[in-house]
């Protein structure tokens, strides 16, 4: 059998435009694992609210962050690609690593379809979410299962759910972190992830656990599929490998849309009760993503910052994202080898 990597990401718009965005929103907010909503209720925030009114004021924040090679997310994505690759071949291993993406070019679809063409018929599919959610790795999953099923003869595909506890995943994050933030030189950090509606998590509560509190205290066969939980988990994984005190530390969380509740603490009103506390200078990390994007350096960077200044605060400091860090690229090619390793194990 012929051994690939699929590393699958997001997605982001091919270009800063208004039209760029339209293309990329047309995908996203197509997507029934991210907005379980009446499909005609769907269909009107899609085309009355999304791509007429939101595309072309997204689209200035888009170019705000733009790179000279492109999008962050897919410039740090093919580096990261490149650099794994350049692992398994420099340690002899015939691994194709090829990318993937939910929502824009290249999509999962016409990626699995050049592994066919290659004959890469033993598929490790890591989908660079570090933590397991309906809306990214579940559609992920189902993306890939669909476009295998048109193979003329079936892949053999092994799918991981979620990474947050990797040791090779903390041990990056501890290394970018003491590369860009000096000790002394904030007050607290918070871990900010993406966040996601209530409605989602109980959805995916069978265990009848969750109560958006003291639950995720602790990740347990109950509740070892829990966003929240894994979220935290992260947090405390990555405080223990800094040997953080608990009140130097917090967690939080972002990017919430429309007027549903979503998990909290929200990160806009965490940072205004923070410096109310006293905590004037401020670092922020995002250990939900492993590359920065627009939700990073725009919504928290640019967005955030200023609303923290102008509260009274001295400084919001963003730690860089893993991006296409040595670190992240080390991390990468330890956890998918130690998969690869698996499952030739399992082979009969």
């Amino acid at each position: 059998m012929s051994k690939a990597l699929l590393l699958i990401n997001l997605g982001t718009p091919a270009a800063p435009t208004a039209g760029g965005l339209r293309a990329f929103y047309r995908h996203f907010f197509a997507d029934r694992f991210v907005f379980d909503i009446n499909p005609l209720g769907l269909w009107l925030l899609r085309n009355l609210i999304i791509l007429p009114l939101r595309a072309p004021r997204t689209a200035g924040d888009y170019a705000g962050i733009w790179m000279d090679e492109g999008s962050p997310l897919a410039v740090y994505s093919e580096r990261v690609r490149r650099g794994v690759a350049e692992k398994f071949a420099a340690a002899g291993e015939d691994v194709a690593v090829r990318c993937g993406m939910a929502y824009s070019q290249p999509f999962i679809a016409e990626t699995m379809a050049q592994l066919e063409r290659e004959g890469r018929d033993e598929i490790l599919m890591l989908p660079l979410y570090p933590q397991y959610a309906r809306a990214t790795t579940a559609s992920a999953v189902h993306a890939v299962k669909a476009a295998a099923k048109k193979w003329r003869r079936a892949p053999r595909i092994r799918f991981v759910d979620d990474f947050f506890a990797e040791p090779a995943f903390i041990r990056a994050w501890k290394l970018v972190i003491d590369a860009s933030l000096p000790a002394g030189s904030v007050d607290h950090i918070v871990f900010s992830y993406h966040g996601l509606p209530e409605a989602q998590i109980r959805k995916a509560d069978a265990a009848g656990c969750c109560d958006f509190g003291a639950c995720c205290d602790a990740v347990g066969e109950k509740n070892r599929g829990c966003y929240r939980a894994q979220c935290m988990a992260t947090s405390r994984a990555i405080a223990g490998a800094q040997a953080w005190e608990d009140s130097f530390w917090s967690s939080a969380f972002q990017s919430r849309f429309g007027p549903a509740e979503w998990i909290k603490p929200y990160l806009d009103a965490h940072l205004l009760e923070l410096l109310a506390s006293g905590k004037k200078r401020i670092a922020v990390t995002t250990p939900s993503f492993v590359t920065d994007c627009l939700e990073t350096l725009h919504e928290i960077g640019i967005e955030y910052r200023e609303q923290f200044i102008e509260a009274g605060g001295e400084e919001l400091l963003l730690v860089p994202n893993l991006n296409d860090s040595p670190q992240w690229v080390d991390a990468v090619h330890e956890i998918a080898a130690g998969k690869l390793a698996q499952i030739a194990s399992k082979m009969p």
